[in-house]
Parts: C-alpha cells; structure tokens; sequence
C-alpha cells in the first residue's frame, strides 16, 4: 500500500519524525508541515482507513476526543480567534483532521484556509522555532 500518512506514521513509531507532538488514544497528533497558521496540527488515525463512515462508531467517537483535546490544547496555549476542523480525504486516503487555528492577524478569517494562493502556505518555521511550538503544545496537551 502507497499511504503517505502510514509512511508519516511508520516514521513515528521509529521515533523519526521532527513533527510529532503525541500519541493519544486513536490518533497520532503531528504540527502540519507548513505553519501559514501558528499551531495547525493534524491527526492522524493509527491505523489505515480511508472513509470515515466505514470506522466503528466508538472509534469516531475516540477520535473526535482526540481533535477535541488538541483543539482545547491549541486554544489553552496560542489563544486563536477560532479553529477550523477539515476532515476532506480528497488528496490524502486516510483518515485524518486538520485542526487550524485562526489568528487575529488571519488575512481572510471568514474564508476557508483553501482558498489562498499556494505560494501563501508555504511558512516554514526553523527547526528551533518549531521545537519550541511542538513543547508549548506538548504542555497544553499535559504530556512530557
């Protein structure tokens, strides 16, 4: 199987991924790639599924406990206006939850984090800086 959020996943288990923030009870919680928006995080689901609807109810419902608790840590910790939660599956087959904060300083706060140009995501934070990010969260969230 060609899964990019399994690869990403095999890397954690290894103990290898700069981006990893936890392990919670269905998912594993990475800061996304690119920071446009201080704190995006996604999750990712332990294991491969690809459509929501084919997962167990008591398995959405632990993984919307997961997305709640790193949204509540995202809101303790960098005080955003408001979070956005996409769960699209369009590009990428498994599932997982893009948790967005959105800033004061959001250039467009009312339209969805989508429509802006490629070129305006492309916000990488230095190894430093995100080590720093990935602690403040790490904090919010009560682990390590």
């Amino acid at each position: 199987m060609d899964c990019f959020a399994c690869d990403r996943i095999e890397q954690i288990r290894r103990g290898e991924n700069p981006h990893f923030i936890a392990e919670l009870p269905e998912s594993f919680v990475v800061l996304a790639d690119e920071q446009p928006y201080e704190g995006w995080c996604i999750l990712l689901l332990k294991d491969h599924h690809e459509h929501l609807a084919g997962l167990p109810l008591q398995r959405q419902a632990k993984l919307w406990d997961d997305v709640a608790k790193v949204a509540g840590a995202i809101t303790r910790e960098l005080k955003p206006v408001r979070i956005n939660y996409e769960n699209l599956g369009n590009q990428l087959h498994h599932i997982h939850w893009h948790v967005i904060p959105r800033h004061a300083n959001d250039p467009d706060p009312k339209m969805p984090v989508w429509t802006r140009v490629r070129e305006a995501f492309q916000v990488f934070l230095s190894a430093e800086a995100e080590a720093k990010l990935i602690a403040r969260l790490r904090r919010a969230l009560q682990i390590g």
